[in-house]
């Protein structure tokens, strides 16, 4: 869990607001040289300052092998993972298993992934032959970045080598400003499994998201006491409305899931219908909510 550096980025950003902080860190955790990050510059003009305009000696950074050809599967390989589902398949796809299983190594010793596992239940054995769709699926971990800078490398400035090459940002801010959004939407759902471990501080027993072959929930939180907390997490520009948690409602239902408490997590509050009625196994968490991981 990232939390620790969380804190610890704050410490180097004071001056952020909280949602800025959050912002900030899904990209600048893991930069080497936070101190050179100015309070009277926006987002984007840190970003142009602090990375694009050091490309070159940035890059070197993700110099992984003097092979020219493992180099360049090592960074396809980081750039699936940075924009695709996380799930381990990625590792491997366009690869044979053992340039696949010789990556993960690689990564995994420079500390730049670590793996998330599953926790969807293994198929029943007992009741027969698996139906024909179902009898090459396996269930899946996922790869996640130790350090968010690396995610928001492969992820926007990769694929645009060529032209940074060349000093054309254009196309790439332009690239980041319609799609961080959803880039740091990722990040906020690690930063809300650990606001739920953070309030309920020695109580939790399991935390992370959960996934299957038909649904993906954000936040599944076993507590000691046997209670079960199931969230959603929208980094969005509106209000989060009822229709978000009857849909969560619905995908629990559909992953064969009990839970106790329904926790959903807003960038931009909840609509008056939520706040007023909403059931006492409902919990709510706006943006001040997390300054509680800062203290």
């Amino acid at each position: 869990m990232k939390r620790s550096r969380f804190k610890t980025f704050f410490q180097h950003t004071p001056y952020l607001e909280i949602q800025e902080l959050i912002q900030t860190f899904s990209i600048f955790d893991g930069y080497p040289h936070l101190e050179r990050l100015k309070n009277h510059e926006t987002l984007l003009e840190n970003i142009q300052e602090n990375i694009l305009n050091n490309f070159d000696l940035l890059r070197e950074m993700f110099h992984f092998s003097t092979d020219s050809s493992l180099q360049k599967d090592i960074e396809q390989t980081l750039h699936r993972l940075a924009v695709g589902s996380r799930k381990q398949y990625s590792i491997y796809k366009n690869l044979s298993q053992g340039r696949g299983r010789e990556i993960y190594k690689i990564l995994y010793d420079l500390n730049i992934i670590s793996k998330e596992q599953t926790r969807e239940k293994p198929l029943p054995k007992h009741l027969g032959p698996l139906k024909k769709e179902l009898r090459g699926y396996k269930r899946e971990d996922k790869i996640l970045f130790r350090k968010e800078f690396f995610r928001f490398w492969y992820t926007f400035i990769y694929p645009y080598y060529a032209d940074l090459e060349k000093n054309e940002y254009n196309l790439l801010l332009q690239d980041i400003e319609k799609n961080l959004d959803y880039f740091v939407s990722d990040f906020f759902e690690e930063l809300s499994n650990a606001l739920i471990v953070t309030l309920h501080q020695g109580k939790v027993q399991s935390y992370g998201g959960y996934w299957d072959k038909d649904v993906e929930i954000d936040l599944f939180v076993k507590l000691h006491s046997k209670e079960i907390i199931i969230g959603e997490c929208k980094w969005k520009n509106h209000k989060v409305s009822k229709n978000t948690l009857n849909k969560l409602k619905k995908v629990t239902q559909k992953a064969g899931l009990r839970a106790d408490y329904f926790a959903l997590f807003s960038k931009n509050g909840f609509s008056k219908e939520l706040e007023k009625g909403t059931d006492k196994e409902v919990l709510l968490y706006e943006l001040r909510d997390f300054k509680a991981l800062l203290s």
